[in-house]
């Protein structure tokens, strides 16, 4: 079983990305194979054109960047880890980039077309504001259940406020973010 990670996280070993990193641990010693998409690394990417060509074509994107190899993958995979930063109380602007093309999985009825089941885990982090990142996961949560019907198996919420960049995760924060990953 493949497990998609998409980190959205700007900042490699930061918060999103070290708690991503323990989820994805998780889920290698529950004997899945992990494929991480750092989205920060893109450098070719364009928004969803609403254009329709995926709903005539079989549900592909006729757009050819670097988020095409993610929504294959996703496409493949039994499980999916989401993990992105708040900017100004909303998932930041390459989640959302990323998040938009997942319109290529629903037909004409709005109705999708992956296989029903897939497994789900949410990873907010927030500088300030707590209420804002799990109202963001939740949020995320529900798009990707009620429209893709994914399972969700895990949701994390972390807040950075007044941390040096520097500081170490919670042992405990990290442990549950694994046994999360055990989930998937």
């Amino acid at each position: 079983m493949t497990v998609v990670s998409i980190v959205a996280s700007p900042r490699r070993g930061g918060a999103g990305d070290t708690i991503a990193a323990q989820v994805e641990a998780g889920a290698r010693s529950a004997g899945r194979d992990v494929v991480r998409f750092n989205l920060n690394d893109m450098k070719s990417f364009r928004q969803c054109q609403n254009c329709e060509a995926c709903k005539n074509n079989g549900g592909t994107c006729v757009l050819n960047d670097d988020v095409s190899p993610i929504i294959d993958a996703i496409r493949e995979a039994e499980g999916v880890v989401l993990c992105t930063n708040i900017s100004f109380n909303e998932t930041n602007g390459l989640f959302k980039l990323f998040h938009d093309r997942m319109y290529v999985f629903l037909d004409m009825n709005a109705t999708t077309i992956l296989p029903k089941g897939k497994k789900l885990v949410t990873v907010v982090t927030a500088g300030l504001d707590d209420t804002s990142a799990e109202r963001v996961s939740k949020s995320i949560e529900k798009v990707m259940s009620e429209h893709f019907f994914f399972e969700p198996v895990g949701r994390m919420t972390y807040l950075t406020w007044m941390m040096p960049k520097e500081s170490p995760i919670d042992e405990g924060v990290l442990k549950q973010a694994y046994e999360i990953g055990t989930r998937l």
